[in-house]
């Protein structure tokens, strides 16, 4: 990282006034990323104008508690699958901190799937991207994409109170198929963040969980009864909320979901 970045980071980290004249001064356009680290050790290009981005900058990570609760139920022959990957931040994190791991990263959105890429060659780390949605079928949808802010709220189902730039068709797949076809491996832990799509994927997933794997991290209303909570409970997962660990909080729980056979 060169003396610029760290001068750009430090001074929005310390929420001082001025960012974007200083970034001025400094040659740079507010558009342009800061190259920094995460606390995992990850080195990002982030966006101090986009949320998640702006999260890390300030705090080092996004949701740390998601990360705790994959690391501590990988267990023997781990294969992690994070669906809705965004950044890459979980999976490679993942990757790095645990080098025997398997790492799959989905993500559809052509707003972040660059970033991903780019991040994962940054940090050589040895991670399989695919840039298609899972669904609970094969064939497409339209992705409405998230307005400038947070690309990462793009959506096969958007809600009243998004915003959007425009709509996208791309690719949906059952996970299921993936792993019938042999063209990934059958996941152990899940993570899924795919802003109000999480059921559809859980239903194209039902032999995975019903045979490989054992937990599954996932956004969700706090509602004890939920479309994912019943899929989930039918295949017999137990849940857990999961405690911010930053200043995320929201209307939505990150919920531990597993099953003790």
């Amino acid at each position: 990282m060169g003396w610029v970045d760290v001068a750009r980071g430090v001074y929005f980290r310390k929420r001082w006034r001025g960012f974007i004249t200083l970034s001025r001064l400094l040659g740079r356009r507010p558009e342009e990323t800061i190259r920094a680290s995460a606390k995992t050790g990850l080195v990002l290009d982030l966006s101090p104008f986009s949320y998640i981005d702006s999260v890390v900058l300030r705090e080092g990570y996004y949701e740390f508690e998601v990360l705790d609760a994959i690391l501590d139920n990988l267990g023997s022959n781990p294969v992690f699958w994070d669906i809705g990957a965004n950044l890459g931040l979980h999976g490679l994190s993942v990757k790095k901190m645990r080098p025997e791991v398997e790492v799959v990263c989905f993500d559809p959105s052509p707003g972040v799937i660059g970033k991903l890429w780019t991040h994962r060659q940054l940090n050589s780390l040895d991670v399989q991207v695919i840039c298609t949605a899972l669904s609970d079928r094969t064939g497409f949808s339209s992705l409405h994409v998230a307005s400038e802010g947070n690309p990462g709220m793009s959506t096969i189902e958007p809600w009243s109170g998004g915003q959007y730039a425009g709509q996208v068709l791309i690719g949906t797949v059952r996970g299921d198929d993936l792993v019938a076809q042999k063209l990934v491996t059958a996941p152990t832990v899940i993570k899924i963040d795919v802003e109000g799509h999480e059921a559809s994927v859980l239903r194209g997933l039902q032999s995975v969980l019903a045979r490989s794997c054992k937990v599954v991290i996932f956004e969700d209303s706090p509602d004890a009864k939920t479309e994912s909570k019943t899929l989930l409970t039918d295949l017999g997962f137990q849940f857990r909320s999961l405690h911010r660990l930053e200043a995320t909080a929201h209307a939505l729980s990150n919920i531990l979901a597993y099953r003790q056979d």
